[in-house]
């Protein structure tokens, strides 16, 4: 009876446990399976819901359509096209444009994007046109233009002038910061016209023009001397600042002009001609322009134009001559002197008369007159025939043996000369011989033996001083240059 008892026991406490495990695993079961159902019935409902409201953090062109329905949505959205206004300040009045709808906000269209989480809304096609069209009809005062800061002259010094703001309304800055901020949705949309005046576009501390002033600077102070056959010229800063620009550029033909005028004032074919005739009068006669020496312009002009563009601060440059630099103003070593009064002729060599002869001179009337002043020898020619035209219109041919033409003042070739005439040997000494037939076109007609020492002894460029007034009362008028010459 124990023993059953014992066993009995023990199988009732074996069977006890595993009716509390079935018991727990029924308890746990129920909330699990209801929460399982819970979720699928919000997944559901989640999935139903958001087929017509957006998501969480769904926004349209940034703002907050979340949880909401297309319709309401739509509602929100349409504050993006509420009546604003841009306002353009002008000198204290204010002009309005009214911003034209900006975007297409449809039902159809926020339906077809409810699953996005940011949305971007179509533009009105019209919007930018219209708006650009307004901003475009708007006029301002045609105002003051900015000026770029620049280089200019002030108390003698090259100096950077600061740039100045006019009062020109930039009107595509204008329309373009409008068009920007409208885009953005920067809201408060008012404009100041100062704020957009055009700006210069070159400032005082603009790094080209800090580097040209610095070369001007260099360029201006520069010291450059010309040596000009023995004379020293210093060119001064006002004559280096007149040779360029406000940007270093040198102008050659500034240079030259400069040249000129310094040649004109150093150049001995320039200066007057000094001489004291046989009678011991000392007049002054106009040079003819080639006697003496001048500067070769076209070559002082480059050296001086490479001076000035050098990196040398100091130069000197030796001005390259033209012509004879031993040819003196004052006139007493070697010349030819005709004194058409006494129809004689006097050459001279190394100050010594050498010849005295008399000559016959051009026919009575200034338009076959010997003219007056200071002529040189162009050129010496042998056995040549002398051929032309008479103011009666007779033709003249003559075989000659020694022909020395003259120029005279301005350069002129005259077709005057000295020459040999021996089938007029019985009218030499006649002082009136030229008031005849057998005065000349305007030559020099002189004795055989007295022309050939002077051929001889004479060379081209060599002075010829005419002086005499015997034909002030002649008929006609002078068909070449004349000069008396000033008495000194």
């Amino acid at each position: 009876m124990e023993n059953e008892e014992t066993v009995s026991r023990s199988s009732k406490n074996t069977r006890v446990p595993q009716n509390k495990n079935h018991s727990n695993k029924k308890r746990w079961l129920v909330p699990v399976v209801g929460l399982l159902i819970c979720f699928s019935l919000v997944f559901t409902g989640g999935l139903f819901y958001f087929q017509s409201h957006f998501f969480i953090t769904a926004k349209a062109n940034g703002v907050d359509i979340s949880l909401l329905n297309v319709k309401d949505a739509k509602n929100k959205l349409e504050e993006l096209n509420k009546a604003e206004s841009v306002v353009i300040k002008v000198n204290g009045k204010e002009e309005k444009i009214e911003l034209p709808k900006k975007y297409e906000i449809t039902e159809d269209y926020l339906k077809q994007n409810i699953g996005d989480r940011s949305i971007k809304l179509p533009i009105n096609e019209d919007y930018k046109v219209e708006l650009k069209n307004k901003l475009n009809a708007l006029t301002f005062e045609e105002g003051t233009p900015s000026q770029d800061a620049r280089i200019e002259k002030v108390d003698g010094t090259y100096q950077i002038l600061p740039e100045q703001v006019g009062t020109v309304v930039d009107k595509e800055a204008l329309m373009n910061q409008v068009l920007k901020d409208v885009d953005a949705n920067k809201g408060g949309y008012v404009y100041d016209v100062k704020e957009f005046y055009q700006k210069p576009t070159v400032t005082k501390d603009d790094k080209g023009l800090q580097e040209k002033l610095t070369l001007l600077s260099k360029k201006e102070n520069k010291a450059i001397t010309l040596d000009i056959n023995g004379e020293k010229l210093t060119i001064t800063k006002e004559e280096l600042q007149s040779f360029m620009d406000t940007a270093g550029n040198v102008d050659p033909n500034k240079v030259y002009a400069w040249v000129e005028q310094t040649n004109q004032k150093y150049g001995s074919i320039y200066k007057p001609i000094i001489f004291k005739n046989v009678h011991g009068v000392t007049t002054k006669y106009k040079n003819n322009g080639s006697y003496g020496w001048d500067i070769n312009m076209p070559q002082t002009r480059d050296l001086l134009v490479q001076a000035i563009n050098s990196d040398k601060d100091t130069e000197t440059i030796t001005v390259p001559i033209d012509g004879d630099v031993t040819q003196s103003s004052t006139v007493d070593k070697d010349y030819v002197e005709i004194d058409l009064n006494d129809q004689k002729m006097y050459f001279f060599k190394g100050g010594v008369k050498v010849v005295e002869t008399d000559v016959i001179t051009g026919r009575y009337n200034k338009g076959t007159a010997t003219v007056p002043g200071f002529h040189t020898i162009l050129y010496k020619d042998t056995d040549t025939k002398l051929e032309g035209e008479m103011l009666d219109g007779s033709k003249y041919s003559v075989p000659v043996k020694y022909w020395m033409p003259l120029k005279s003042f301005g350069g002129v070739v005259t077709q005057i000369g000295i020459h040999d005439a021996d089938y007029k040997a019985e009218y030499f000494g006649n002082k009136e011989a030229y008031k005849t037939n057998f005065g000349s076109n305007g030559c020099i007609n002189t004795p055989g033996a007295a022309v050939a020492q002077i051929f001889n002894g004479s060379y081209a460029g060599m002075p010829v001083i005419v002086y005499g007034h015997i034909y002030d009362s002649a008929p006609g008028e002078f068909d070449k240059p004349v000069d008396y010459g000033e008495p000194v």
